[in-house]
């Protein structure tokens, strides 16, 4: 069974915190909108996969009780914010989105990754 050395850790805790920085920017500033209809759903699900996947490379903690509490929350501070931006708006279904990115990693961990990154 493979556990991630504390220096991968805390590489990945810097891939992470880039991501999230790069994340809430692109979150914030005016969007184009590709004209694709739910293409931003897509987007939301896989930005989720991917900071959870960084996340759990990063970190030991709980997945279900630390770790996707906190990008769930992470994902509603940014509807929060769009809320009061006159080029963006908040949306429940962006919301659910990364609730099902999340979801999706947990999937693909269960099935191909768990007995190379273990959770506790």
């Amino acid at each position: 069974m493979y556990t991630p050395s504390s220096r991968i850790r805390t590489l990945f805790k810097a891939f992470f915190l880039a991501a999230l920085v790069v994340g809430t920017i692109l979150a914030l500033i005016p969007s184009s909108g590709m004209g694709v209809k739910h293409l931003d759903k897509v987007q939301h699900a896989l930005a989720f996969f991917s900071l959870a996947a960084l996340l759990d490379i990063a970190s030991l903690r709980r997945y279900w009780q630390w770790k996707v509490p906190l990008l769930l929350g992470y994902g509603a501070m940014i509807e929060v914010l769009q809320a009061f931006l006159p080029w963006r708006s908040f949306s429940v279904a962006d919301w659910f989105a990364d609730a099902l990115g999340l979801g999706l990693y947990w999937l693909v961990w269960w099935w191909l990754l768990r007995n190379r990154l273990p959770h506790r």
